[in-house]
């Protein structure tokens, strides 16, 4: 199925997951093994519901300064080649003799600030399901003549996210701002015309553990106020009661990330550990152990995947390995959510 990207096609997904209760979780990505991963989670869970055309949505960023991912997804670090090189992929993904080529697949750009990715709210509106056009660090009124400026001139082509205002950065230095009000949601909503709301409700990006509180409360009276078309940023930062909860409060969509990269690192961390004798020779491992960063243990053959001689192993040593074990363990980690935001309705 050729990816969603009309821009009537992208509301007809949206208003079929208000109708149903769903929350869309978009995945963000910044490399191919990602990429498949959120495509397979999806693809499985369709498999277990009967349904073939679950929508799933990949997205990311492109010069977003916190982790502009598509400057990341190659070492040369060009963003623009990131974003053509990501939607080649799709397209490959979506092809009829993919695996994938049932799945409604909507593209999504993420934290797009006009005055760093200008180049790509115009040059790539036609490819994608969504932009972000994140003009949220300036003053509420400058957001707002930004967003509705371009949500005007993009009319029909694409549906536009935008927030009300910024949202924090754990681990940053500056202050914890107070959540959208719903006042303020109806006004950026009623000036701006913006298809996706993003109200701070009191989440972290990027934070890594719980602790945040969520206020539940604010968010299900914004969504009276102006529908069950909210996005959710820095959802790492919740437990998982108020995960379950979001659908509820008027949450269409929830951008997901940091948890992936903790599932997709940690795995590849055990599969080195549990490898350390088919990747270093005898005399690598005696010198780690020597300098006590190890134990005896690790060049043992009782000890994990270890076999005998111990040596470098090609078939451990080559990418495809620590590829699957990060994407075994992303993959399930999107149906983890995909199961949380009640894709089962899908089913219905």
């Amino acid at each position: 199925m050729p990816l969603v990207a009309d821009y009537q096609q992208v509301k007809d997904v949206y208003h079929e997951a208000a109708e149903l209760g769903v929350a869309m979780p978009a995945f963000c990505c910044e490399d191919r093994e990602t990429l498949e991963a959120i495509l397979a989670a999806a693809k499985e869970k369709g498999e277990e519901l009967g349904v073939e055309d679950l929508p799933v949505l990949p997205t990311w960023t492109v010069r977003y300064p916190p982790r502009g991912q598509m400057k990341l997804i190659t070492a040369c670090g060009d963003p623009v080649l990131g974003m053509r090189l990501m939607l080649s992929d799709l397209e490959l993904f979506a092809s009829e003799e993919s695996p994938y080529g049932k799945l409604r697949i909507l593209p999504n750009v993420d934290h797009a600030f006009p005055w760093l990715d200008g180049d790509i709210l115009e040059g790539f509106v036609d490819q994608v399901a969504g932009m972000m056009f994140d003009a949220s660090e300036r003053p509420f009124g400058e957001n707002v003549r930004l967003t509705a400026e371009y949500v005007e001139k993009m009319e029909g082509r694409v549906a536009v996210e935008g927030a009300v205002d910024e949202l924090y950065e754990s681990g940053g230095e500056q202050i914890k701002n107070e959540p959208t009000t719903v006042a303020q949601a109806q006004r950026f909503l009623a000036e701006t015309g913006v298809d996706i709301l993003v109200p701070n409700v009191g989440t972290e990006h990027r934070a890594t553990v719980d602790g945040v509180e969520y206020n539940s409360q604010r968010a299900g009276e914004i969504s009276a106020a102006v529908g069950k078309i909210l996005c959710l940023h820095g959802t790492s930062s919740l437990g998982p009661a108020s995960l379950a909860q979001l659908p509820d409060d008027g949450f269409i969509k929830v951008n997901i990330y940091t948890t992936l990269a903790v599932s997709g690192g940690q795995a590849v961390g055990r599969h080195l550990l549990n490898n350390l004798g088919n990747i270093f020779t005898e005399a690598h491992l005696e010198e780690l152990v020597a300098k006590g960063v190890i134990g005896e243990m690790a060049g043992s053959p009782d000890f994990g995947d270890n076999e005998l001689p111990i040596k470098p192993r090609l078939v451990i040593l080559a990418n495809p390995p620590r590829r699957d074990a990060w994407f075994a363990a992303v993959r399930d980690r999107c149906k983890e959510y995909l199961d949380l935001f009640r894709y089962q309705r899908y089913a219905q």
